[in-house]
């Protein structure tokens, strides 16, 4: 086997080990020129530790936290010979579990109840693909673009928000989490340069939410412990008008990818929105400096507004086959021009002068660039055969994420209102071991991360039984561990707090069963 075919094969190990790719589908529906696909699929989960809240432990432990059932379709009609038509859509519902009840009760989700929360119908993707000639291929239409090499953690793949809410960051899926946007896509083959060169325009013709990661500050069930039941944008609005964050701005990007010898490369220029939101304080309340002397919120009710300021962002990436160690490896570069931090640290009251908050973070909005790094081995384990009694070789894929704040200053926060600072170096460290057994029918994996930094991190152990050509079912353990420090409502100050302690309380159980057809 040469080079790139490995390559292939071991990226095409990946998928099927992390669950990115879907289950193939045995038989596909032809109706005249169209052709569908989809599944069903049924979301389980259930506490195994007990969830905190402004008042501690909720008593909920074995509670059942999860009950969501998903459609999906999707299709390829043909309309000519060289133009399809692209589509997918999902619809969701929840059910209400007691658990659910009792967050909404406790103040959760605003006006709205758990199934306004998370129930959706969304046409997730309708695109035109077009070929213009055999070396150009335009899409146009709402679609999902993934720029770089890594899983989890993305460090280059910044054109899509992230919707974390349901499910954090543990669905495998990427693609059920990215939020897709409207856009006009280009592809151009240039064979003599051995590289494709691709053009995104986005006019900012989005609903707005669907600009940046959506993490869950509504107290839902993946709210942030000790916020079970807080509903944080009652006081601190997400506002898409600030005009250094308006989601009506037109983003773009440009990106060269392709093949030296053995290797693969990539080269690529994003303007984007900043992933993560970040807090702009309200000066009335907390005295300080709105990001570039602007907030859009009533300044009369509101501490803050959620924000997501526009990024430039520079990156490359490269990958390729070691022979001495028979392995892929992959690495990329994302620098980051000017992104935000929040900044500032709390007394406990609000008070003139200097600014003084009663949360971490809310003293206003620090710019800094950043580089963030990954570097990722994939190799299959032969020895696993011998030791674990897998039918083939066990698959094997560690990631070192890096992140370096090139402008760093004290009392920049690793989350707003909590109390621990940002570093300037902060790296991540996840593996994946993946087996097989019953001719691919049963395949347990282990997934782990560890934050090298701050502490803490988290652990995957999964088996998925797939019976027939249709039905996939999984079950898996989601655990995490912390620092150890405890965090207490309204003392946030006096103890810090890992990026992974914040999961405190929410280990799960849980289970997915998917029809696909």
């Amino acid at each position: 086997m040469n080079n790139k075919n490995k390559c292939k094969s071991l990226g095409l190990a990946v998928a099927v080990a992390m669950g990115i790719s879907s289950m193939p589908a045995q038989a596909s529906y032809e109706l005249g020129p169209v052709q569908l696909d989809g599944f069903i699929r049924q979301h389980m989960s259930w506490n195994l530790d007990e969830p905190i809240g402004p008042g501690g432990p909720m008593d909920a432990k074995g509670d059942m936290s999860m009950n969501r059932t998903t459609l999906q379709l999707e299709w390829n009609a043909a309309l000519t010979d060289d133009v399809a038509f692209i589509g997918v859509a999902r619809a969701v519902r929840e059910q209400t579990t007691s658990y659910g009840g009792d967050l909404n009760s406790g103040g959760a989700f605003g006006n709205q109840g758990p199934r306004d929360y998370y129930d959706e119908e969304e046409l997730r993707e309708a695109y035109l693909d077009i070929f213009l000639t055999d070396r150009v291929q335009l899409k146009l239409g709402k679609q999902q673009v993934a720029w770089g090499e890594s899983d989890f953690f993305q460090a280059l793949d910044m054109i899509h928000g992230f919707d974390y809410r349901w499910r954090s960051f543990l669905e495998p899926a990427n693609e059920d989490l990215r939020k897709p946007l409207i856009m006009a896509n280009a592809i151009i083959d240039i064979p003599e340069a051995d590289g494709q060169l691709q053009l995104l325009y986005r006019p900012g013709w989005d609903n707005d939410d669907q600009i940046g990661n959506s993490y869950d500050i509504e107290g839902g069930r993946w709210s942030n412990a000790p916020y079970k039941t807080v509903d944080f944008p009652g006081a601190t609005p997400y506002s898409y008008d600030h005009p250094d964050a308006d989601t009506d701005d037109a983003t773009y990007g440009i990106r060269w990818n392709g093949t030296y010898n053995d290797l693969g490369y990539s080269l690529a220029y994003l303007r984007t929105f900043n992933p993560d939101p970040v807090m702009n304080a309200n000066p009335a309340f907390a005295n300080a400096s709105a990001f570039n002397g602007a907030y859009t919120s009533n300044q009369a009710t509101t501490f803050g507004e959620v924000i997501f300021p526009t990024i430039d962002v520079l990156g490359f990436t490269l990958n390729g086959y070691s022979e001495a160690g028979d392995f892929v490896w992959s690495t990329e570069f994302a620098y980051i021009k000017d992104a935000p931090f929040n900044v500032g640290d709390s007394n406990g009251a609000f008070a003139p002068g200097d600014c003084k908050t009663v949360l971490d973070g809310f003293c206003g909005i620090e710019q800094s660039d950043v580089l963030r790094t990954m570097f990722r081995i994939d190799k299959n384990l032969a020895f696993t055969q011998d030791l674990l009694g897998t039918e083939k070789p066990a698959f094997f894929s560690t990631q070192l994420f890096n992140t370096w704040v090139l402008d760093h200053q004290d009392g920049m926060k690793l989350l707003v209102g909590q109390p621990e600072n940002r570093k300037e170096h902060s790296s991540l460290l996840t593996f994946i071991l993946g087996t097989s057994y019953m001719n691919g029918r049963v395949t347990p994996e282990l997934v782990t991360g560890f934050d090298l930094t701050y502490g803490g991190g988290f652990a995957v152990p999964s088996v998925t039984y797939t019976v027939g050509d249709h039905w996939r079912i999984k079950g898996e353990l989601d655990l995490f561990f912390d620092d150890g420090a405890q965090r207490n409502f309204g003392d946030m100050q006096a103890q810090d707090s890992s990026l992974f302690g914040w999961f405190k309380g929410n280990d799960q159980a849980a289970v997915t069963v998917t029809y696909q057809f």
